[in-house]
């Protein structure tokens, strides 16, 4: 698989990782169910915050943003290698690791969710 289909496949896996992760909070609050449509206007936000460089943001969001939700990992880290192929950080080497481990930790998430839901009572 050529480079670039590799990185977009990352962006791909790594955007859904953190919907499932953002939508599996709704097994544990119950009440928010009914408002489960603003959940996806906050992954359609961190969506538009992974079309920014992360050098526009200051040190605290650029670490929020790499290390606890790697937004970056979308879209910037992985377009250094195209962009800068002789200036890659060693972040954009590390996305294909971190996007697997995101995306595992979001699917344990979402199966420990399941496991508490009780259908819909009906």
């Amino acid at each position: 698989m050529p480079l670039r289909e590799a990185l977009t496949m990352l962006g791909i896996q790594l955007f859904w990782a953190l919907v499932m992760l953002l939508v599996s909070d709704l097994f544990w609050h119950r009440s928010m169910r009914v408002q489960s449509g603003y959940v996806m206007v906050m992954a359609s936000k961190f969506k538009d915050y992974a079309k920014y460089p992360a050098t526009i943001f200051n040190r605290v969001f650029r670490f929020i943003f790499t290390f606890i939700i790697p937004i970056t990992f979308i879209a910037y880290y992985p377009s250094l290698v195209i962009l800068r192929p002789d200036a890659v950080p060693l972040l954009s080497w590390l996305s294909p690791l971190i996007g697997c481990m995101f995306f595992y930790i979001s699917y344990l998430v979402w199966m420990r969710g399941a496991t508490r839901y009780n259908g819909t009572g009906s």
